[in-house]
């Protein structure tokens, strides 16, 4: 059987081959079907989104195996509690963050090192946005069943709003900043070289 050389010209062509593939199999069956995607503002909020549903998925599975085992069950099972109330709003969160970023501050060189950094701080403040919701639901139901009395929620609120932010970044930014970072990352790779294998072509 012949096997060619992998010289640093076939790297590179198998390295843009690699990169139209992912970009192909995005379109075909990932969130890069989803309307506008091609834009570069809502195509950035999108692949925010689906990472911060991969780390949701990846962190929930994680808790189950630690529930199921008894290991930590009843401190995991009040986390997966608050993750239950604090996901929606970060899932939203990272995709309108993820949106803004790349459609008001993206350069014109460097995509994959500033889609890194767009990345990480759409995680960070998608875990801000997730304690805030956390904290306006709970407060919210505080008053509503007459635990605290409308002029104290807003200091009952700041209070569950820092401290679930602290416990978020504990609980959850082990794996989702990283994963930001890398999907950002990833996102302006799979895009830019697609680009420039259809300018090769």
């Amino acid at each position: 059987m012949h096997v060619d050389r992998l010289t640093p010209k076939n790297y590179k062509h198998l390295a843009v081959k690699y990169c139209c593939m992912s970009r192909q199999t995005c379109q075909r069956v990932g969130p890069g079907r989803l309307p506008y995607a091609s834009r570069c503002d809502i195509g950035g909020g999108i692949a925010m989104a689906a990472t911060g549903l991969l780390a949701t998925l990846l962190w929930f599975s994680g808790a189950v195996v630690l529930i199921g085992t008894e290991l930590l069950a009843e401190s995991i099972g009040f986390v997966v509690a608050f993750g239950l109330i604090f996901v929606p709003f970060a899932l939203v969160a990272s995709f309108a963050i993820g949106t803004a970023l790349w459609g008001t501050l993206y350069p014109t060189e460097d995509h994959q090192r500033y889609g890194a950094l767009f990345g990480g701080l759409t995680s960070l403040c998608s875990l801000a946005a997730g304690a805030f919701g956390f904290a306006l639901v709970v407060s919210i139901s505080n008053i509503a069943s007459g635990e605290i009395v409308a002029s104290e929620a807003v200091a009952f609120a700041a209070f569950l709003f820092v401290a679930g932010f602290i416990l978020a970044v504990i609980a959850a930014g082990w794996i989702v900043v990283p994963l930001g970072v890398v999907g950002g990352w990833y996102h302006e790779r799979a895009k830019h070289g697609a680009k420039s294998a259809s300018e090769t072509t």
